[in-house]
Order: structure tokens, then C-alpha cells, then sequence
């Protein structure tokens, strides 16, 4: 996948809606504490991280890297 495509995926797009709006809706309205809007900020961008790593960890699944020479040079 090339970056101009991942930059497009609905994950990442949600990642960033959910990273942005609880400090926004924070600042907005007294209804959210900022510092728990904060860290519902972090748990998104984590949680994007880690998905993105397991989808990252699944396309290398059974890749076989290439041998080196007896020298360790390619």
C-alpha cells in the first residue's frame, strides 16, 4: 500500500476524527474534562498503531527473507 493510499483508508481517517474531537468537544463545552479528552486522544492514536502494526505484521506473514552468502554479504 503506498502512503497516498493509507492516507485515504478509513482507518486512519477515523483515527484522526477520534484524536481531534474530544479536545475540540472539550474545549467547546464544559461537558468533557480536558484531560480525559486528552487521553481519549491517545487511546485512539494507539489503538490506530496498534491495528495498523497487526495489518502491517499480517501482510509480511510466511515472507521468507533472502539468504545471505557464507560472507554475509546479499
Amino acid at each position: 500500500m503506498k502512503i497516498p493510499d493509507k492516507l485515504k483508508s478509513r482507518k486512519l481517517i477515523l483515527a484522526v476524527a477520534g484524536a481531534v474531537l474530544p479536545p475540540l468537544l472539550s474545549y467547546l463545552s464544559a461537558e468533557v474534562d480536558m484531560g480525559e479528552a486528552l487521553r481519549l486522544s491517545c487511546a485512539a492514536i494507539i489503538a490506530y498503531c496498534v491495528s495498523q502494526g497487526f495489518v502491517d505484521g499480517k501482510t509480511m506473514e510466511g515472507w521468507i527473507p533472502p539468504k545471505l552468502k557464507d560472507d554475509g554479504s546479499e
